[in-house]
């Protein structure tokens, strides 16, 4: 299998949140729940194990400011992480906010199973014009 370049496949260039100094937050373009992000390490790592002392404490304050905007902007039951780098061999976490009602939010309707992940089937792909309305809500309350 020809390896990825994890920059292309969450096209960082259109989908980019924020940039943090050691990661990048994007929000994912292929939607398996409502507005999942992706936090990327901006480093070439492969291992978990690669990261270091800063790059980790700077992940856990990124997480409690994601964790904070994804709230308040579209008010999610509960939030699911998956690092798994099965396919991106880039050092990289999901997140997912989990609904436990229909959502809608830039003229989409969406439903979340709540069905246990990897379950959950990818959504089609939201229009740039409405990812980019998902990035200014979220930026807005970061």
């Amino acid at each position: 299998m020809e390896k990825s370049n994890i920059r292309d496949t969450f096209d960082e260039k259109n989908n980019l949140i924020k940039e943090y100094d050691n990661r990048k937050l994007l929000i994912r373009n292929k939607n398996s729940t409502l507005w999942n992000c992706v936090l990327v390490a901006k480093r070439d790592l492969a291992e978990v194990s690669e990261v270091n002392e800063q790059e980790a404490k700077e992940y856990f304050a990124i997480i409690k400011e994601v964790e904070s905007a994804l709230k308040k902007a579209f008010d999610y039951d509960k939030i699911n992480y998956l690092t798994l780098m099965m396919v991106d061999e880039h050092v990289h976490t999901h997140i997912l906010p989990r609904y436990k009602e229909e959502k809608t939010f830039a003229w989409m309707n969406r439903t979340d199973e709540w069905r246990p992940w990897p379950n959950t089937p990818v959504k089609d792909s939201p229009s740039q014009d409405v990812l980019d309305q998902v990035k200014q809500e979220i930026l807005k309350n970061i």
